[in-house]
């Protein structure tokens, strides 16, 4: 059922493919690596300089850095990746020309995207799991690894930059990837209003105003949105608010200091839950009625702030400081249970950075992380189907404890220059991570406990700089990742506090790498490849109630080649690849007396290939066409279900006019442009063989904006 490459090779060539692509192009989108130049104004600044590979820098390696010297797999995705006559609704718009990276877009608002970075996160029953994630230095990531993107806005996003692999050496617990958020920079002028209007296939319709500006030594933006949907499938309504705000001010001469702000609400969001094959092949749209009287969906509120410092301290020292807090309130009806959950959140970041002498260069600091959430979880008597839009009803309450996390985590990274070419990196990091609950419901005997986990993750690479054309990198590194609160709590008993038997996930690897890029062609490259070993691997399965257990397995094995390109034959014209072929075994795993070794990972395409085409005549229109290819994958860690490999093409065009000096943009944009039946995102495991989750056919949405600013031509 695992096709593979050769089966690729045969079935991807078809007619209305090619001819698809040859009639349309993209816009430029960056290169592996590439990183705005802050120097330039505006919204310019959002925008990555093409073939110029030897003056990018970059920040996800926790300071101020030059790519080429940095021994990791990092890619860039620039303001026009993200936004640009995209929904801005799901990460897959925004990282899909990103190899080694993959986005289950489940098209559901109460679990949300599913990201794996070389098969790390595929655990995730909601959230993101095991890969770190941050917006403007503000982990979105918590302390116990459980990432909830529900608060980002990519409508405000300027770039994106992506280690892809462990880096846990840098940020600790649940990093075998990072993802790194920066809002898009202000205009250089007074005021910039940007509204916007929106509306799509299956009830969707989104408008927004976004104003940012700059007066004097202060800068801001904000984006205030709301979206509405009644889902491709039954039962999967949601209504989404959000607010993000970001202010800066000058210190002195080179210094800033950031406030943000990101709020976020969802009155209710429908859960459609998974399918069967047949279901999800003979009626892709339906719910299933025990889902629908079960009431299962998500109620949240959620805000997050901070205040982040960049001082100049001395001739070569560098201090960058974050204080950061978060609540958030989440009532969730599933199959058997209602789950409430009121957070408190918190942390503090530093980093120093500094050189000794021209040949070494050092990054230090420490982070410290919060997390404390009282847990209750009632029986679930299901909605009155007598009482229209009623929500499921509580019964007798089967669990009620208050769970803290402290995270403890000091890190250092020297840069050693070994002559003119070649680069050393050494680091290390020492986590100390506390769990503890307790237990409230003490009727049935007090269940509180609490667990300690003690991890030292070290990193060793090099780099060699040849040419602008090539530069080789290599490094050595481990990660680790904790069982999340609620993955502790889940107890496959019913008992209260956390679970003695589960460990945390240890990874220890290493990769390879070439890239860089050929001006005088405009062509840009990057390959990699990786090795991971991976001990007490986090597998999850699902008990009668669909509610998600995990356990251990003993080995997994992952190794992978990863393969990024672009190319401009001239200024309008540009194309786009990615592809990722990577093995991810089961080697030590039995479940009963049932021996899984030797099977695949559930849950992670082996292989999958994005292929982009873009025109830019110059006349204010673009045209951009993106083909997708995903292999066959298992779904269970048995290997007796796979979800079957799909193609699908989507289109975007956008179009920018003046109107009596009223600037105007118009854009509209096609997914799956040849209705492919196919299922965009699984349940890894799930009970009762109900794996699927059918993504949308044929599907078109369209929106204007028309930005009103203080500028000559701008209407105010």
């Amino acid at each position: 059922m695992n096709r593979g490459h050769l089966e690729f090779q045969f079935r991807v060539p078809h007619a209305q493919v090619l001819l698809a692509l040859a009639m349309c192009a993209l816009v430029p989108r960056p290169l592996v690596g590439q990183v705005p130049d802050s120097a330039r104004a505006g919204a310019e600044r959002d925008k990555l300089p093409v073939f110029r590979t030897s003056e990018i820098a970059v920040q996800v390696a926790r300071s101020v850095a030059a790519l080429a010297g940095l021994p990791y797999a990092i890619s860039v995705a620039d303001r026009s990746a993200v936004q640009v006559a995209e929904r801005t609704v799901s990460l897959d718009e925004a990282l899909r020309f990103i190899p080694g990276l993959f986005v289950h877009n489940r098209r559901n608002f109460s679990q949300g995207d599913r990201v794996t970075v070389r098969g790390q996160g595929a655990r995730a029953q909601f959230g993101v799991r095991g890969v770190r994630v941050l917006a403007d230095g503000i982990p979105l990531t918590l302390a116990d690894g459980q990432s909830t993107l529900t608060n980002l806005d990519l409508a405000s996003v300027g770039r994106v930059e992506v280690i892809r692999g462990s880096a846990s050496s840098l940020y600790g617990n649940a990093a075998g990837g990072v993802l790194s958020y920066r809002t898009e920079l202000p205009v250089d002028q007074s005021l910039l209003l940007e509204p916007l209007v929106m509306g799509g296939s299956h009830g969707l319709f989104q408008t927004r105003l976004k104003a940012s500006g700059s007066t004097g030594d202060v800068s801001y933006l904000g984006s205030l949105s709301y979206l509405q949907t009644d889902g491709f499938r039954d039962f999967s309504e949601a209504e989404v608010f959000r607010a993000n705000v970001r202010v800066a001010g000058r210190v002195g001469e080179t210094g800033e200091i950031r406030g943000l702000l990101n709020l976020y609400s969802t009155p209710f969001a429908q859960n459609p839950s998974s399918l069967s094959l047949e279901d999800a092949r003979d009626n892709p749209r339906m719910a299933r009625s025990f889902i629908i009287s079960q009431g299962s969906g998500e109620e949240a509120t959620q805000g997050q702030g901070g205040v982040a410092l960049d001082l100049p301290v001395g001739e070569t020292t560098r201090l960058r400081a974050t204080a950061w807090g978060l609540w958030r309130d989440l009532w969730n009806p599933i199959p058997g249970r209602v789950i409430q959950i009121d957070r408190l959140g918190g942390g503090f970041r530093s980093e120093v950075a500094g050189s000794l002498g021209p040949e070494i260069s050092w990054v230090g600091g420490v982070d410290l992380e919060l997390q404390r959430d009282q847990r209750m979880e009632s029986e679930n008597l299901g909605v009155d189907e007598d009482v229209p839009e009623s929500r499921a009803q509580e019964g007798e309450i089967l669990l009620d404890q208050r769970e803290r996390v402290l995270g403890l985590g000091p890190f250092l990274r020297v840069g050693v220059e070994l002559g003119e070419r070649w680069t050393l990196t050494l680091g290390g990091r020492l986590d100390v991570y506390r769990f503890d609950a307790a237990d409230h419901l003490t009727a049935d005997g007090d269940d509180s406990g609490d667990r300690t986990f003690t991890e030292f993750s070290p990193a060793a690479g090099l780099t060699f700089e040849a040419s602008d054309w090539l530069q080789v990198y290599g490094n050595f590194s481990t990660a680790f990742q904790t069982p999340t609160t609620s993955e502790l709590s889940n107890q496959p008993d019913g008992s209260g506090g956390f679970n003695l038997d589960l460990e945390p996930e240890r990874i220890v690897g290493g990769e390879i790498g070439v890239r860089g890029s050929f001006q005088d062609a405009r062509l840009g490259y990057g390959v990699s490849a990786f090795l991971a070993n991976v001990k007490n691997a986090l597998i999850p399965f699902e008990g009668p109630t669909e509610e998600a257990f995990f356990r251990n397995a003993g080995e997994v094995e992952r190794s992978g080649i990863e393969l990024a390109l672009g190319w401009e034959p001239d200024p309008a014209w540009r194309l786009e690849l990615a592809h990722t072929i990577q093995r991810l075994r089961l080697e030590e795993f039995e479940i009963d007396g049932e021996d899984f070794a030797g099977n695949d990972e559930p849950g992670v395409p082996s292989q999958w290939l994005t292929l982009g085409l873009t025109h830019t005549p110059g006349v204010g229109l673009r045209t951009e066409v993106n083909f997708r290819w995903v292999d066959a994958y298992a779904v269970d860690d048995a290997n007796t279900a796979f979800n079957d490999s799909y193609r699908v093409v989507d289109v975007r065009l956008s179009l920018d006019r003046t109107e009596r000096g009223w600037p105007l943009r118009m854009f509209l944009g096609i997914d799956n442009l040849f209705d492919e039946r196919y299922n965009g995102s699984v349940v890894p495991n799930a009970f009762g063989a109900r794996y699927y989750e059918p993504a949308p056919g044929f599907e078109v949405y369209g929106g204007v904006s028309w930005p009103i600013g203080s500028a000559p031509g701008g209407g105010l």
